[in-house]
């Protein structure tokens, strides 16, 4: 959802239309250096799995397999390659599909207005919702979860909440409403998060995992981005900044290191566990600011040097 959100108002706002070259061009500098690091980096693990399982040359021919698979970034589609190298660059894969779809499908939710825009998102969630409920039976619960189409409504309706506050700058000239009101959805979210944690063992075809949780996003969402709220000044701490830049290395970066720690049997030692999560966080960093940031500047120049620098701004936005 904050994906589609925070793409629609880089891309979209002020209704234009989207340069499908620049666009794909900051989409791929943006996720694609450091996901092919991580996935090299975790690669080895897996093929070492895979031929214990497997033996030496099925192992191999399954790994490479996996590998290509990775590497085309559409390992979400096909059950037995979803998790196979760093499981949690399905997301990437199901990224990758957001990408492909969002010029058009931008493009189209863009033009609502009025009760155009909410009977769509209504129908949006609705119709998420009864695909997952109808397609679970017939599914095992790992190929539903990491089926791009489970996911697509949530990032449709990020689209559709941005629209509705773009609306909202142009009719009253900001988005914002008041403080107490920011609050008052806060809680509104929160109770309908430990809502659904609290009857989630009566919810499980749902997993809570496949947009069931979107109202609640979008409630979060939108508190947030209006007026300056306590949370919102906190999370604005410089620190907390550079931890959310740097938020897209440690989830990809987290698991090769966890598989590294497990493969040598390091979590025996009593520290292990603090200096797993500081080694994390620490290569997340250096990560943002060492690989992602120069590789970003360097494609993208070689993309566009006349437009590098606005390139660079808009592929920020994950």
């Amino acid at each position: 959802m904050l994906s589609g959100y925070i793409l629609a108002f880089v891309y979209l706002r002020g209704d234009r239309r989207v340069d499908k070259r620049r666009f794909f061009a900051s989409r791929f500098a943006r996720i694609y250096p450091l996901y092919l690091v991580t996935l090299l980096a975790d690669t080895p693990y897996s093929l070492h799995n895979t031929i214990a399982s497997r033996g030496v040359v099925l192992g191999l021919v399954h790994t490479v397999g996996d590998l290509l698979m990775h590497l085309g970034m559409v390992h979400a589609w096909v059950p037995r390659h979803q998790t196979c190298i760093d499981v949690p660059n399905w997301s990437l894969s199901v990224e990758a599909f957001f990408y492909l779809s969002f010029p058009l499908l931008g493009a189209i939710l863009w033009k609502l207005k009025g009760s155009r825009l909410w009977i769509t998102a209504f129908l949006l969630y609705c119709g998420g919702q009864t695909l997952v409920w109808i397609m679970y039976p017939h599914l095992s619960l790992r190929v539903a979860r990491f089926n791009p189409l489970f996911h697509l409504s949530t990032f449709a309706l990020g689209i559709c909440l941005a629209r509705w506050q773009s609306l909202r700058v142009a009719e009253r000239g900001s988005a914002a409403s008041s403080i107490w009101v920011s609050y008052g959805v806060l809680a509104l979210a929160a109770t309908g998060f430990l809502a659904a944690v609290q009857y989630s063992p009566f919810l499980s075809v749902a997993d809570l995992s496949d947009g069931l949780l979107a109202p609640v996003f979008v409630c979060v969402i939108w508190a947030l981005s209006g007026p300056s709220t306590a949370i919102s000044r906190l999370l604005s701490m410089s620190w907390l900044v550079i931890l959310g830049e740097s938020s897209y290395g440690l989830y990809l970066i987290h698991f090769p290191v966890l598989n590294i720690f497990t493969y040598f049997n390091l979590f025996q030692y009593p520290a292990s566990s603090l200096i797993y999560v500081v080694l994390s966080i620490g290569l997340s960093v250096l990560s943002f600011y060492y690989l992602e940031t120069p590789t970003r500047k360097w494609l993208l120049n070689r993309f566009n040097p006349r437009s590098g620098k606005t390139m660079l701004v808009e592929s920020g936005a994950r």
